[in-house]
């Protein structure tokens, strides 16, 4: 495959979502966030991961509330002042393709037997196996050139969270790292690795409980009183010394490891027990939070967890799969599932792997996204996959899963393309908004009706006019955003974006516009999307498609186009 000229060509399904409107605004200004405190010869791509959440009541949408123009605050903001319109970012560089994920428990998040991560060639076959692309050998050289580097103790990923008076700068250098989400005050979450120590080490805002140090240890997920991630210890196999994890969750005085649920043992062959919790919602006298955990035959499926209380130390904890995403002895149209986000209503967002006993769907073995009502006065869930649902989530469509806020707006990933993975290529990918669920499932009608009820494409989101005046629209223009990974209630998203850095931006406002005239290199860049106070419905101007395919002659995305935009992975919440 020649990456130099690699085609975007929108499918006849994603361009029905292309249809022309009249209006002639945006909804969005789109703000790129450098690194800072890493020097430029450090990292080649920027990732946007996580977003600041904002406080009770704050909404950018709202008449009056110019989140546009928020700057960093300069001092402290102290009870009684107005609360803060600026929101940090956290962000991670690579240089490289990392291979195995620095964030997963088990690589591919499947692969709990370590078996496909030990030469190039397991690389291969876990492709050939669960992706079944035509690229696969150069995919899989791709993937283990990066993981060979770590192995030679190169350095590929540093995090940083954005600055300001009430956010501590923030930056870690350690050997690899990764962030997965941000306290309210701006403190970091997420895993590091240090040189001849840990792969995976938890950074949070307090500290692990244990009279014996993990193997390793993830966090996923702090409201800065609970953490909670993942705790391994070491287990050998006939692939290696690995480990095998549980789900945990912490407070800075008592840890808590979940139990892997009835018929998961640590290890069943070379099969280790792999468990996490993701994302958790604290009630008004217990905790519910969600992840995946060990199953019979160590299958990992989506799980939601409830505690009889917010004591950690005296709290039992009861447990559950996820319904309708469950791999068992007698049904694997699913791989393996997890539940990555849980809001106040709970609505659970998360995501499962199609496989089906090697049966494509609709030419692709895609990651689903779905999303479940969990009824906490009997314990039930009720599931609903996204495929079919809405016009950008078509049959056979694969996913990343991101986040979903107090409004039930969903941000993610999506297929924007409709060709055979299996036996083709991989996808090509966008972020997207979903304004989810009805009102008896806490919607706000005044929040969905920005959106005019649907789901969409954040670039056309992003496109268009602001009061007659282009500047807003024509700075948007120089980004393309492929992924939504955070949403805080005011609706400010964490996003990265494919970045045309020539005057203007985008040759043309369409999805698969060149950038120079194809001859010019795109970057990949950490952005924020800032919602435009009083936007609406009005303000929604669909890009058009390019009828002729375009040949991105100068865009050598290299890596990213067989990873970022060709693998889908558990990431962050």
């Amino acid at each position: 495959m020649n990456f130099k000229s690699a085609t975007f060509k929108l499918s006849a399904i994603a361009a029905t979502v292309l249809a022309a409107t009249s209006a002639n605004a945006a909804l969005y200004k789109i703000v790129e966030v450098a690194p800072t405190g890493i020097s430029a010869d450090q990292y080649v791509e920027v990732y946007g991961e996580a977003i600041q959440p904002s406080t009770d009541g704050v909404n950018c949408f709202s008449s009056g509330t110019d989140c546009l123009n928020a700057i960093a605050p300069v001092s402290p903001t102290l009870p009684g002042d107005p609360p803060s319109l600026f929101f940090a970012l956290a962000a991670d560089t690579r240089n490289w393709a990392e291979g195995v994920s620095y964030r997963e428990e088990a690589p591919f998040g499947m692969d709990n037997s370590f078996s496909y991560v030990q030469e190039a060639g397991d690389f291969e076959d876990y492709c050939d196996a669960y992706l079944q692309y035509n690229t696969c050998k150069t995919w899989a050289s791709v993937e283990w050139e990066g993981y060979a580097k770590e192995l030679n103790k190169e350095q590929n990923a540093l995090v940083f969270v954005e600055e300001s008076a009430d956010v501590t700068p923030w930056v870690n250098k350690n050997f690899n790292n990764v962030i997965n989400a941000l306290t309210s005050d701006g403190k970091p979450v997420g895993n590091q690795s240090i040189i001849d120590g840990t792969r995976n080490q938890a950074v949070a805002p307090n500290a692990l409980t244990l009279t014996d140090v993990p193997y390793q240890s993830r966090a996923w997920f702090s409201d800065g009183t609970y953490s909670a991630g993942s705790v391994s210890t070491a287990v050998t196999n006939d692939n290696g010394a690995y480990y095998a994890s549980k789900a945990a969750i912490w407070n800075g005085s008592k840890t808590v490891e979940l139990d892997w649920a009835a018929g998961g043992v640590e290890k069943d062959e070379d099969a280790l027990a792999q468990a996490s919790l993701r994302s958790f919602y604290v009630d008004a006298d217990k905790i519910i939070a969600v992840g995946f955990n060990n199953y019979d035959d160590q299958y990992m499926n989506a799980t939601v967890f409830e505690s009889t209380s917010k004591d950690l130390a005296a709290a039992t904890w009861t447990q559950k799969p996820i319904s309708g995403v469950q791999r068992t002895a007698s049904d694997s149209v699913y791989l393996h599932s997890t539940a990555v986000d849980i809001n106040k209503n709970h609505l659970i967002l998360g995501q499962a792997k199609h496989y089906n006993s090697g049966n494509a769907d609709s030419g692709a073995y895609p990651d689903k996204i779905f999303v479940s009502t969990y009824d906490d006065s009997t314990d039930e869930t009720t599931t609903t996959m996204l495929n079919g649902t809405e016009s950008i989530f078509f049959t056979g469509a694969g996913g990343k899963a991101g986040a979903i806020n107090n409004f039930n707006e969903i941000v993610g990933q999506i297929d924007a393309e409709t060709n055979r993975e299996d036996g083709g290529r991989a996808r090509k990918h966008r972020g997207f908004i979903y304004p989810y669920g009805t009102q008896a499932q806490g919607s706000v009608s005044d929040r969905q009706a920005i959106f005019d009820n649907k789901a969409w494409w954040l670039d056309d989101l992003t496109n268009g006019e602001t009061d007659g005046d282009l500047t807003i629209s024509e700075a948007n223009n120089a980004f393309r955003v492929i992924d939504a990974t955070d949403i805080n209630d005011a609706g400010v998203i964490s996003a990265t974006a494919i970045k045309c850095s020539v005057a203007g931006g985008y040759d043309t406002t369409s999805h698969n516009s060149y950038c120079g005239g194809g001859d010019t290199q795109e970057q990949i860049v950490a952005v924020k999307l800032i919602p435009i106070s009083d936007a609406t419905k009005d303000d929604i101007h669909v890009r058009s498609n390019d009828q002729t395919a375009v040949e991105r002659q100068g865009a050598g995305l290299g890596w990213l186009v067989l990873t970022m935009l060709g693998l889908f992975s558990f990431r962050r919440k």
